[in-house]
C-alpha cells in the first residue's frame, strides 16, 4: 500500500503536472485511457483509474472476455464482485498507471 502523497507524485513524475493527461491502465483489457479521455466519454471523475473507460462509450467489449479479441476498451468496474485493481492507495484499489 502506498499514500495518496506518494502516488501523486508518481503521477506526476511520469506524466508531468497536468492530471488530464496522467494515463491509466484497465488490469481487465489492458486499454490504456487518459484523465482526458475519461472525461471526454462522460465518466464520473470517481471513475478514473477505478474502472474502465469503456463503460461510458457505446463501442466496448465485456470485461474478461478471452474471445473477444477487438483492441477497444471494455466494461470492467473496480467496484464489481471481481475486483483484479492492481494497486492500493491508502486502502482504495485502483489501476496502474499506463505506459
Amino acid at each position: 500500500m502506498i499514500t495518496k502523497d506518494e502516488w501523486l507524485l508518481e503521477g506526476q513524475t511520469l506524466f508531468g503536472n497536468n492530471p488530464l493527461q496522467w494515463k491509466f491502465k484497465c488490469p481487465s483489457c489492458g486499454h490504456i485511457a487518459t484523465v482526458e479521455d475519461y472525461k471526454k466519454a462522460g465518466a464520473p471523475s470517481s471513475a478514473v483509474g477505478f474502472s474502465c473507460v469503456g463503460r461510458w462509450l457505446e463501442v466496448r467489449k465485456e470485461a474478461f472476455d478471452d474471445k473477444d479479441k477487438r483492441k477497444i476498451p471494455c466494461n470492467y468496474s473496480g467496484g464489481g464482485l471481481i475486483n483484479i485493481n492492481p494497486v492500493e492507495v491508502e486502502g482504495q484499489k485502483v489501476f496502474e498507471f499506463g505506459a
